[in-house]
């Protein structure tokens, strides 16, 4: 069989943005692949009716869209723009109309605002979550020479960043001080924008039942509050009012038999990456009731680097609340309904990575076994594949199936699995791969990883497995508050001992070690506590929780799982430096290649420049690759030039110290 090469992964298509049309007689999705100059993507529009799958818009740059109606789509776009137009960049969002029955995209609305989101109300008007400057809350308002002047001085400002408020920063997008999600409303009676909330309230999720509105939001100036409350907006009026108080950290809220549901956590057990569960909250008394103290987690996948374009989170349709769960090896769809019953509406070896529901119908991107995404329909019991968009990329190839290899440690099981090169001797003798994942409340599973399927084609044995931290088996399990460094490392320790006993073709002299994320911080662990790895690759990396702190898009919570206590006092220090990877650097001796991008502010890039040095002046071998203009998801979404950079640096890296 031919082998997996390195720039495989530029073959795929990537499905994305599944959404069923108002009557749920069509489909239309997304479908992304690598521009032929290998620095990015091209997106599309496609449509399901029947048996049909057409192409809508084949232009290359399909980001936004939104079904008007039934019979017609509107997409964001900047098509017909002069390229000469004159600085400075105006701030808005041209939204074209598309008849899904035949004729061309006209132009709709030409909105003076950076919309993130619309809902249609039915008579025209539509309500808009969009971006409100504070410094210039009623620039959507101003016209002619006094908005050029506003515009004029933002563009002088890009020079200057100033800070009000922390977090400041947020991964994939940069600079976020001063800057809110608000609600506005237009009019189509007249065309005219009316901004909803005041200019400091950030707004989450929203729900439209009728003239009512409910949201989920906090208003703020300087420290960004980890809890949201819940508000309803009257559009006969316009008036918001709060019904419940921030209390809780909301991941969704709809509309169920009229009752709010809820979901979200307090975190008051298992700290602020506890899994959430769901409420009612009775629009006439306030009352907030817990339906289902859920120990299921709500994720978008199992882990992997075969992913672009947007997914849905939750969905609220008819009886029930729909969302992605985590199951061990698996990513499912799950439901709950008032009656705080979970329900499992698709369950398969794999993930379901995107998907939308309208009755009792489900549309899902999902990748199952080793196969690469494709659309399903769900309708009634039936499931039925609908594209066949990426059954030939690895046809001819050998895909090794993951061998599992669960691990005991003490009274809890780690799932583990190896994947073994083609033809394997057991005779022979194999180099191998320790892979780590990021989160650490993340998870591996059974579907295709490009990394790892490119370095078995290449000979190495490759090992991975979800320690203790991980999700998929509920909050105990998960939670690592105060631990880091401790029952993980033991965990994954006790499973590479397990592969290499199972496996001894392995050659234990040539067993290297990657990681990103939380995976780059134990891989950092590693090199200051043992010496058995031959070569390591570090990626996206902490090495110092001490200078982590403030620097990051998610300081409450790279905190709280460190340190219980106030992070500026001396006992709270002492916690998180006794945490960090820096701290043992005295004991490292194994190679080590770094892998960081400058545009990170999940794991900041300074993270990677400390931990190197300090390598460099130990005389520790040592190479730091960066990368300009990526973020954290370098591996994943990253620009395919740079994802195949990445993939050859570390393999050049472990080839140097194993053939």
């Amino acid at each position: 069989m031919q082998k997996i090469q390195v720039d495989d992964f530029m073959k795929v298509k990537y499905l994305s943005s599944l959404t069923y049309s108002p009557d749920g007689s069509k489909i239309a999705y997304v479908i992304s692949n690598v521009s032929e100059d290998k620095k990015g993507y091209e997106s599309n529009l496609r449509l399901i009716q029947g048996k049909d799958d057409k192409a809508m818009i084949n232009d290359g740059k399909v980001g936004q869209f939104y079904f008007e109606d039934n019979d017609h789509i509107l997409f964001a776009s900047e098509r017909g723009k002069d390229k000469d137009d004159e600085e400075p960049k105006d701030i808005k969002t041209v939204l074209y109309r598309l008849p899904l029955n035949g004729g061309e995209a006209e132009k709709a609305y030409e909105l003076p605002l950076n919309v993130e989101d619309i809902k249609f109300l039915g008579n025209g008007d539509m309500l808009l979550k969009a971006e409100t400057l504070v410094d210039y809350p009623d620039l959507y308002l101003m016209e002619g020479e006094k908005r050029k002047a506003v515009l004029e001085t933002l563009k002088d400002e890009k020079d200057y960043e100033v800070l009000t408020q922390s977090p400041f920063f947020a991964n994939g997008v940069g600079f976020i001080s001063g800057r809110r999600t608000s609600l506005y409303l237009y009019s189509k009676a007249n065309g005219k924008l009316k901004r909803l909330t005041e200019k400091y309230m950030d707004i989450g999720n929203l729900v439209v039942n009728g003239k009512d509105v409910y949201f989920s939001g906090v208003s703020f100036r300087a420290k960004m509050p980890k809890f949201e409350g819940i508000y309803h907006l009257d559009l006969e009026t316009l008036k918001v009012e709060r019904i419940l108080k921030p209390m809780l950290m909301v991941y969704d809220i709809g509309l169920v038999d009229g009752k709010l549901m809820i979901c979200g956590t307090d975190g008051k057990k298992w700290g602020d990456n506890q899994d959430p569960w769901f409420y009612t909250l009775d629009l006439k008394t306030g009352e907030l009731k817990v339906i289902c103290e859920a120990d299921d987690n709500i994720e978008a996948g199992i882990i992997g680097d075969i992913e672009y374009g947007g997914t849905r989170f939750i969905k609220t349709e008819g009886k029930y609340m729909y969302f992605p769960s985590l199951v061990r090896d698996r990513c499912v769809l799950k439901r709950v309904g008032l009656d705080g019953k979970i329900e499992t509406v698709i369950s398969k070896e794999g993930s379901v990575n995107d998907y939308d529901v309208f009755g009792d119908n489900v549309v899902f991107m999902g990748m199952f076994g080793q196969d690469l995404p494709e659309v399903f329909i769900k309708d009634g019991a039936r499931t039925r594949r609908v594209t066949s968009w990426n059954r030939e990329v690895f046809k001819d190839c050998y895909v090794a199936k993951p061998k599992a290899l669960k691990t005991q440690v003490g009274e809890e099981t780690v799932d583990g699995w190896v994947l073994l090169p083609e033809d394997f001797d057991e005779n022979g003798k194999y180099p191998a791969i320790l892979d780590i994942h990021g989160g650490p409340k993340c998870a591996y599973g059974t579907i295709y990883f490009h990394e790892m399927q490119y370095w078995v084609n290449k000979g190495y044995v490759v090992m991975y497995c979800n320690p203790h931290g991980s999700n998929g088996k509920g909050n105990a399990y998960a939670s690592l508050d105060m631990r880091w460094g401790g029952i993980d490392y033991e965990h994954i320790m006790a499973f590479v001992d397990n592969v290499l006993d199972k496996y001894p073709a392995i050659d234990t002299k040539r067993v290297c070690c990657t990681g990103g994320s939380y995976g780059g911080y134990m891989s950092n662990w590693i090199m200051g506590h043992t010496d058995r790895f031959c070569a390591i690759a570090t990626q996206r990396s902490i090495s110092n929780w001490v200078t982590m702190y403030g620097v990051s898009d998610i300081p409450p919570i790279a905190c709280g799982e460190t340190c219980n206590t106030d992070p500026y006092s001396e006992k709270g220090i002492k916690q998180m430096w006794d945490v960090s990877p820096l701290k043992y650097v005295n004991n490292a001796k194994t190679p080590t290649l770094f892998i960081h991008s400058d545009e990170d502010h999940r794991c900041p890039i300074e993270e990677g420049y400390q931990l190197f040095t300090a390598l460099v002046y130990k005389g520790v071998p040592a190479k730091m690759v960066v990368f300009h203009g990526e973020n954290h998801e370098l591996s994943r979404t990253g620009k395919p030039h740079h994802k195949l950079r990445r993939l050859n640096e570390i393999t050049g890296w472990f080839d140097k110290y194993t053939k």
